[in-house]
């Protein structure tokens, strides 16, 4: 995925506001979102070659996503784990998100480089094997495919759109044409730090994913589909209750 814009108990209506393009190889094998059958209470997409997922959330509420970092990868990959693991080991897991970022920072030597956001019942964080995990506030926060802090084009597009939509009584179609844009070329910005949806015949934005969770704890999430022009090829919807007691924390 290269983007993920999340409000984070910015809304009275909404404590939970999630829209995020997942950015693929259109030829990577893909399963849309869904209750995992090995895995009942996660609800996601499953990259079908890793094993791994992009973004997902279970009944207890505890949410993941992740993407990738935009520098060289190294000759050797065979014995790097694939990113999307480290959502499926956070969600299939015990670790309450604070521990789980502190161990995904320590073990970033075997994966690809990659941010994530991690959230549970008690707090939100991010973490890398590029920059040290942390806490992350209350507020807006925009990952992309840099290093945190990194302002590309896009990134600020979608803070700003964000930011305009938290007081919607249903913001979902708006995040989603928030998540379609094309935009026009900036000087100094390749196309993929500009658009927010990436349209390309190989490689592109693959899906596009909304998430509500609202103040009495009812989630709704929301998967779109897209083939490598760009046309959508599906939508997913799913509606349920977060049940923070169906999570059991490590001891």
């Amino acid at each position: 995925m290269c983007l993920i814009a999340v409000a984070y108990r910015a809304a009275a209506r909404y404590p939970l506001i999630v829209a995020a393009n997942r950015d693929e190889s259109h030829a990577r094998p893909t399963a849309p979102a869904a209750w995992w059958p090995d895995a009942p209470d996660v609800l996601g997409g499953r990259d079908l070659t890793a094993g791994g997922t992009w973004l997902a959330i279970d009944r207890a509420g505890r949410f993941a996503a992740v993407t990738n970092l935009r520098e060289p990868e190294p000759s050797v990959t065979a014995t790097r784990r694939s990113r999307g693991l480290l959502v499926t080991d956070f969600l299939t897991g015990a670790l309450p998100a604070s521990a789980f970022a502190r161990a995904a920072f320590q073990d970033g030597a075997r994966f690809g480089p990659f941010n994530m956001l991690l959230l549970d019942a008690a707090s939100f964080h991010y973490t890398s094997n590029r920059a040290a995990p942390r806490a992350l506030d209350p507020g807006l926060h925009v990952l992309g495919n840099g290093k945190p802090g990194t302002e590309w084009p896009k990134i600020a597009r979608a803070r700003t759109r964000l930011a305009e939509l938290l007081d919607e009584r249903d913001p979902s179609e708006a995040l989603f044409a928030m998540l379609a844009e094309r935009s026009a070329p900036v000087d100094g910005y390749d196309d993929a730090q500009v658009s927010l949806f990436q349209l390309n015949p190989a490689w592109g934005t693959r899906s596009s994913t909304v998430l509500l969770v609202d103040a009495s704890g009812r989630a709704r999430f929301r998967e779109r589909s897209f083939d490598a022009a760009g046309e959508p090829t599906g939508e997913v919807e799913v509606e349920f209750a977060v049940t923070p007691s169906r999570h059991r924390a490590a001891r």
